[in-house]
């Protein structure tokens, strides 16, 4: 039987659509001499403004970029006259409030002899990335804070105990970061007996410490604790396990907590709503019914978009009180979320 393949080919054009329906992205374009500028339509999405909706230019360009970040950008005779157009990062405020970061990339293109005479650029949509670096970066600040205080070490094992994460303990024990995941446990004296302390207490599935004595970088020996907790996924197997190691001497007392007073829902931001969720398994849309919002209201939410949320915001907090979350503050600035019986 012989089959007739079609033809899969399609246009530039088509293919520039297919990548701007994200919404992540568009292109601009500007003839200097017919003072001609346009937006693809993903520019469009990208900034807020329903399609040929308006007629950009330059200046409409620039009003949308945030008021501290329009001086890194070149104003438009430096483009036209000097054919000075630079790569940039800053962000962007759509109509509707919301702030989005973007990455903004340029070419400017010259007559023969030389005078600027077009110029063209893409857009693109990096708030994303930002904010998960910006995570990235936060959470290893604070272990780093935590370790330098008392060699206190944040781990994670795999279910089946190797080593994944442990950030410090190179520095104290001395191991290679190359040799963590074979050999995190050289430095622990007993070693036979110390891991098969740990594997009879993964065995157990339940949270657990034990003690134990190790050999640091400097040569002198210590002794530590390791607390261990299992995780998983909505109480089934065990995916991973984390902890920390510290010396027995460095524990702290409880820090003080308080129940988020009302009025202060301000302080929930987007990480603390789907940190919510997910303890009770909830879609967004399971939210958004249960707060009486939108879908898109509930997205604006978790993306801590600016604009008059309050009172959204304060209908999500209730929600999630009713299905069983409660938001506390620890140590007066602190917000922790968790889920209670």
């Amino acid at each position: 039987m012989t089959y007739n393949i079609p033809n899969l080919a399609f246009s530039s054009r088509e293919f520039l659509r297919m990548i701007e329906s994200f919404g992540l992205s568009g292109n601009w374009g500007w003839h200097f001499a017919r003072n001609e500028y346009i937006w693809s339509s993903g520019m469009y999405k990208l900034f807020g403004i329903e399609d040929g909706s308006v007629q950009p230019d330059y200046e409409l360009f620039r009003s949308l970029v945030h008021p501290e970040d329009r001086a890194k950008l070149e104003d438009a005779g430096q483009i036209l006259h000097e054919g000075i157009l630079g790569n940039h990062t800053f962000r962007i405020v759509r109509p509707d409030g919301t702030m989005r970061m973007v990455l903004s990339r340029g070419d400017v293109y010259f007559t023969p002899d030389g005078a600027p005479a077009g110029a063209a650029g893409v857009v693109l949509d990096i708030t994303n990335q930002q904010r998960a670096a910006l995570a990235v970066r936060v959470h290893n600040d604070r272990q780093r804070a935590v370790f330098e205080h008392g060699m206190i070490v944040p781990w994670v094992w795999t279910g089946d105990g190797q080593a994944l994460h442990a950030p410090g303990w190179c520095e104290l024990t001395g191991i290679a970061p190359e040799d963590l995941q074979r050999d995190w446990h050289a430095p622990i004296e007993d070693r036979a007996a110390i891991l098969q302390k740990f594997a009879e207490a993964r065995e157990r599935g339940e949270a657990s410490s034990l003690d134990f004595a190790a050999k640091l970088a400097d040569g002198n020996r210590v002794a530590l604790r390791a607390l261990m907790v299992p995780v998983s996924n909505g109480g089934g197997p065990v995916r991973e396990w984390t902890g920390l190691t510290f010396p027995p001497t460095s524990a702290t007392p409880e820090p003080k907590r308080q129940p988020l007073a009302p009025g202060n829902e301000q302080l929930v931001r987007g990480l603390h709503l789907r940190a919510a969720r997910g303890l009770l398994d909830w879609t967004l849309s399971d939210l958004a019914e249960a707060s009486k919002l939108s879908l898109s209201t509930i997205r604006r939410l978790e993306e801590d978009a600016d604009g008059p949320l309050a009172r959204s915001r304060h209908a999500v907090v209730q929600a999630l009180r009713q299905a069983g979350i409660a938001f506390t503050i620890v140590e007066g600035t602190t917000l922790a979320v968790a889920k209670v019986a």
